[in-house]
């Protein structure tokens, strides 16, 4: 077994919180003085053994105080590559254990923890697998033979009973002969043996005397052998009634478990339960889901409009799109009245004007005007051409003389002349523009006396120009306006008519309200409106959404029902209940089954055949009682026979204190008889004791060859083959330098002691840990070693790792120096 994680639910300080060992087998849990190491040792043995009940020590219990809760998991792995968590929280007997299959997903049986441990229980566990600080005082106590008791009590199934049995028969055997004793009964024979020899051999005399008390003592004997006899077969019957009432209790609880009818049907088993709780499950959440998309539903039912206007809107809808295409239209419409309006406010505008120019100023104003146009187009245009020609001239003459040879540097002066006679031309063009300068000026002045007449300037003139002609045209529109009025008269009267019938479909609108207003109002409705049937289009389309996927959860809901029918009928059942309680009724079952082969495996066949007889416990006991009383009755008998016995041997010491030789020879057969009894009886407990030996020896015999082998290897490993044997030489434990010097344990020094002691110790873990891997624990082994031999047993440490897991709780810092990071639980880190 390895373990690979610790959970805490509450253990001391310790409370919610998990450990992972490493992959390795060594495995070094540092923390400092008051850490929790001995915590996490403590609940390591709670979960594998039970927990401390408190009558001992109630500071063995580590009950926390910010938590309820008591106990903790052991995630471990076994030597078949099984993977199981094993928690054990707070109960009656040790705790609650409860045991999960991590390979299979499921409870299993607590008979794992059984099969995993075998015989090792807390106090072989604490002897073998679990050591604290190093009692070198122990080393005087071991002997060979301790070690091998040790290896047989774990290595042999019963091997308590049958070592009291050994212990017994050999303290009788010595209670009985000693070879060097004087007060053993047997020894005592011997020695009257030899003594009565001498006797016979001095004495031959009184013989009839003697014959006599022989012959009443022959019969007085053979009364007591036979009330001996007796006494025997009513000690075996009363030895086997205080069994049969010993197992009393077993063979009620058998029949009790017989009692019951452990009938097991097809279709409950695990799977079986799975699969309802499948469907069970499918069940309920298709039923949740229906329910919530019916709440939905519901909701968007709640949500969508139906009140008079959307109604009486939808009713007239096809009125209402013929009146929308109208929009254009009437929208104009208002627009025409509002221009229609302003045209007649302009006239009226117009009527209110007094001034109006004659047609003589009207002409001189346009003629003043066309002239200023005239003068200021030819002055811009002339000057531009001017100057450009001229430039241009100058600069390629100017380029001819540079570049041109010779005779052609004439035509560049030729250019330069023309340019100039062409620049004096255009001085006097601009003496003439002098004089048009002077023209404008003058036809300004006009244009300012007639602006004062008229009041306009030079910049408005244009637009008093056309207002002029809009009033010289005044005579020939005297009409307009009237057309203008009858046209807003039409206008009006079909406008009127067109949000009449808005009115009817709209009872909400205003018709008192302006035409551009009403319009607004009607926008307004019918975005509104239209909004409101667009929002009840998204909510039908998921409500339609929604019913679509009610049926087809209905439709999977059916099916399922159908299959949760098929399940209960093919099981014959009526319901969910039922099928349930036909679960339990076949766990209990199985329970009881398990319980009934356990009790079986408590009683024999014959026990139970020779019980069936009994009425009940009350017949039971009134046998033994009679029994009972039978044997007091016949101990009393042969103590009564006893001491007539016993005068008659007082007289036959007297006749053959008198010689008497026929006494005497009685005196010696009877004597040899008893002796050779006696004999029989050591001899039966010698080779009793000697077959238990042999027996233990067999089912341990391979182990103790590989504890001495092992306990010399580790102790050369922590010596650095200083030493190298180990032996034991009349019960006194020795060992071997590697110059063939031996020394008693008791001559070493303490350190090298504790090192044998260690050797001694871990050899026996490994040796068991062949059969029974369990984790070897070491807490604070090796705090008096010094750096050499700590890193010694570190390296020894990492050796048995390779065969079982190694945990070693230290508070030395110095050991994180020898050992991976990897391997370090470090728990001031929590």
């Amino acid at each position: 077994m390895k373990i690979n994680k610790l959970e805490v639910l509450g253990y001391g300080k310790w409370h919610d919180v998990s450990f992972d060992f490493n992959d390795d087998n060594l495995q070094i849990i540092f923390g400092n003085n008051e850490a929790g190491k001995t915590t996490l040792l403590s609940l390591i043995e709670g979960i594998l053994f039970g927990y401390v009940d408190g009558r001992g020590s109630a500071y063995e219990q580590y009950i926390p105080r910010d938590t309820k809760s008591y106990g903790g998991k052991l995630t471990i792995t076994t030597d078949d590559n099984r993977h199981f968590i094993l928690t054990r929280i707070a109960g009656t007997h040790g705790g609650e254990l409860s045991i999960y299959d991590i390979d299979n997903d499921m409870q299993t049986s607590n008979d794992i923890l059984e099969k995993i441990l075998g015989p090792i229980d807390r106090d072989t566990f604490e002897q073998l697998f679990y050591f604290g600080d190093l009692d070198i005082k122990q080393i005087s106590k071991l002997s060979k033979n301790e070690l091998v008791s040790r290896i047989q009590k774990v290595g042999f199934v019963g091997s308590d009973q049958w070592l009291e049995l050994r212990d017994k028969f050999d303290k009788e055997a010595k209670d009985l002969y000693a070879p060097t004793g004087r007060k053993p009964p047997l020894n005592q024979k011997l020695k009257e043996y030899d003594d009565l020899l001498d006797k016979i051999a001095e004495s031959k005399n009184s013989l009839n005397d003697y014959n006599q008390l022989i012959s009443q003592k022959n019969a007085l004997e053979a009364s007591i052998n036979q009330s001996k006899q007796k006494v025997s077969e009513l000690e075996k019957k009363l030895n086997q009634l205080n069994h049969f009432k010993q197992v009393w209790p077993v063979y009620q609880q058998l029949s009790s478990l017989k009692q019951d009818n452990f009938e097991f049907k097809d279709g409950f088993s695990d799977d079986d339960v799975k699969l309802f709780n499948e469907l069970t499950n499918q069940l309920f959440l298709i039923n949740q889901q229906i329910d919530s998309i019916e709440k939905s539903i519901n909701q968007l039912n709640a949500t969508m409009n139906n009140d008079d206007d959307l109604k009486k809107f939808n009713d007239y809808k096809t009125e209402i799109d013929k009146l929308v295409q109208s929009f254009s239209k009437v929208n104009e419409q208002i627009n025409q009245l509002s221009v229609n309006q302003s045209m007649i406010n302009e006239i009226d505008r117009q009527d209110s004007k007094q001034v109006v120019a004659s047609r003589d100023d009207l002409d001189a104003i346009e003629a003043i005007k066309q002239q200023l146009t005239e003068l200021q187009t030819s002055k811009s245009r002339s000057s531009n051409s001017f100057s450009i020609i001229g430039l241009i001239g100058v600069v390629i003459g100017i380029a001819m003389l540079t570049v041109l040879p010779g005779a052609l540097k004439l035509v560049g002066i030729i250019v330069l002349l023309l340019s100039g006679i062409y620049t004096g031309s255009v001085k006097f063009k601009k003496n003439e523009d002098s004089n048009s300068n002077q023209k404008r000026d003058a036809l300004n002045h006009q244009l300012v006396d007639y602006g004062n007449k008229y009041s306009f300037n030079a910049e408005n003139v244009d637009d008093w120009l056309s207002e002029q002609k809009y009033l010289a045209r005044k005579a020939q529109d005297n009409n307009q306006k009237t057309k203008y009025e009858q046209e807003m008269n039409q206008l009006n009267e079909g406008l009127k008519e067109y949000f009449a019938e808005w009115q009817r479909v709209f009872s909400g609108l205003n018709v008192n309200d302006s035409f551009d207003n009403q319009l607004s109002q009607i926008r307004t409705y019918l975005n509104k409106m239209n909004e409101e049937n667009a929002i009840n289009l998204r909510n039908n389309n998921q409500l339609q959404n929604y019913l679509q996927q009610k049926s087809s959860l209905i439709d999977k809901q059916i099916q399922y029902k159908k299959d949760y029918s098929e399940f209960l009928n093919t099981r014959k059942v009526d319901n969910g209940d039922e099928f349930k309680e036909i679960v339990e009724q076949q766990r209990n079952h199985s329970i009881k089954a398990a319980q009934l082969q356990n009790v079986k495996d408590q009683i024999t066949d014959d026990d139970v055949k020779a019980l069936d007889a009994f009425k009940d416990i009350t017949e039971l006991d009134n046998q033994l009682n009679a029994a009972d009383v039978e044997m007091t009755t016949e101990k009393q008998s042969l103590l009564n026979a006893s001491q007539q016995l016993e005068s008659l041997n007082i007289q036959l010491k007297h006749v053959i204190a008198d010689g008497t030789y026929n006494e005497l020879v009685q005196k010696q057969s009877n004597l040899e008889a008893e002796i050779n009894e006696m004999v029989d009886q050591w001899m039966s407990m010698k080779l009793a004791n000697s077959w238990i030996d042999e027996s233990l020896n067999i089912a341990t015999a391979d182990r103790i060859p590989l504890f001495e082998s092992k306990a010399k290897e580790f102790f050369a490993i922590l010596t650095d083959n200083r030493y190298t044997g180990i032996t034991y030489y009349k019960s006194k434990l020795k060992v071997t330098r590697d110059d063939k010097v031996q020394f008693d344990a008791g001559e070493l020094s303490r350190g090298t002691i504790e090192q044998l002691y260690l050797a001694l110790i871990l050899s026996l873990s490994v040796v068991f840990g062949r059969d029974y891997r369990l984790p070897l624990i070491i807490d604070d082994g090796l705090t008096e070693f010094d750096q050499q031999r700590t890193g010694n047993a570190i390296k020894l440490l990492d050796n048995i790792s390779e065969s079982m897991q190694v945990i070693y709780v230290t508070c030395d810092s110095d050991i994180l120096k020898l050992v991976d990071d990897k391997s370090v639980l470090n728990l001031n880190e929590y």
